[in-house]
């Protein structure tokens, strides 16, 4: 009867130790989930500031700009207005076939939350950007193979007579 008691609590043991090591990994795993988001929003910032910038400059200023998004980025994009919000399936759709968005708003949407809208200091033309999943974008599978979970765009800002032209790389 001893030894059958001994086995028990070893295997309580183990079982307990992977618990925890699970419940460790999943807390890590938020957290750096969490700052990857973060880090996202602070760059659509930035790049706010720095359309606003262009806005201010003399034509045929270029600046460019590396911009990595989280997962949790379903799109940015310019609108005409702050309230004009897409689904994540018509953000997918719109980021695959690099359609052209434009406005005096520049806008983030992020899973499970409301959509943020700046307002920006002159029009803005740029392709829908976002985290797309990985069977629709190669660079993605790569990063994720590498353990990075960010979508990463290179952006060239223009400034033209008409205002921000924002391009992909």
């Amino acid at each position: 009867m001893k030894g059958i008691s001994e086995w028990f609590w070893v295997f309580a043991g183990i079982l307990a130790g992977l618990i925890i090591l699970s419940i460790a990994y999943y807390q890590i795993s938020k957290l750096s989930e969490a700052t990857q988001e973060q880090k996202s929003l602070e760059q659509f910032s930035e790049l706010v500031n720095l359309i606003n910038n262009l806005c201010w400059s003399f034509e045929g200023n270029v600046r460019e700009y590396e911009l990595n998004l989280a997962d949790t980025i379903e799109g940015i994009y310019a609108s005409k207005d702050k309230y004009t919000e897409y689904e994540k399936s018509e953000l997918i759709e719109k980021i695959v076939s690099s359609e052209i968005s434009e406005g005096n708003f520049l806008c983030i949407k992020v899973k499970n939350r409301r959509l943020k809208c700046e307002e920006l200091e002159c029009n803005t033309s740029m392709p829908f950007l976002g985290s797309l999943p990985e069977k629709f974008s190669l660079s993605k599978l790569l990063s994720s193979l590498m353990g990075k979970r960010v979508s990463t765009y290179e952006l060239t800002l223009n400034r033209s007579s008409l205002g921000i032209v924002i391009s992909r790389k």
